[in-house]
């Protein structure tokens, strides 16, 4: 893929649900069949966006006790693996520089450090009644 090549874009639109996890799964297969990369940044991309869309799909409520909606953007860029996650769900409160693996012994509280280890960057913002989670991992050419 070449620095003037356009991205190959996969978008997913749903309500937030326990099988939501598998239609991101199907979703970065389908993205890497059209555009492959190398495997050790795929995996690393595939593990970080597990964790960040289950989060997502586990934590994010609304105040009306409404269904929450979700929209996936995965792209490969001449350069990187990006995603761009939205929910619309209440503010989420998270801050990614206290981020920590919790002790050895826990049995929950992983994903948000595993995913900051693994990408290049992770940020996290609330944009109008939206959460926006951007997931970039620099690809290795």
């Amino acid at each position: 893929m070449s620095a003037d090549t356009p991205p190959v874009v996969r978008v997913l639109e749903e309500f937030a649900k326990p099988e939501t996890v598998e239609r991101v799964h199907q979703l970065l297969s389908e993205l890497l069949t059209a555009a492959p990369v190398d495997d050790m940044d795929a995996m690393q991309f595939e593990l970080a966006l597990a964790e960040i869309a289950a989060n997502i799909i586990e934590h994010a409520t609304k105040t009306d006790g409404g269904q929450v909606s979700l929209r996936v953007e995965l792209e490969v860029r001449p350069d990187s693996l990006y995603a761009n996650l939205s929910d619309d769900g209440e503010q989420a409160r998270v801050d990614l520089k206290s981020v920590e693996l919790p002790d050895e012994l826990s049995e929950r509280g992983r994903g948000l450090a595993i995913a900051l280890t693994v990408l290049d960057e992770l940020s996290y913002r609330r944009a109008g009644h939206r959460n926006q989670w951007t997931l970039v991992r620099h690809r290795t050419l």
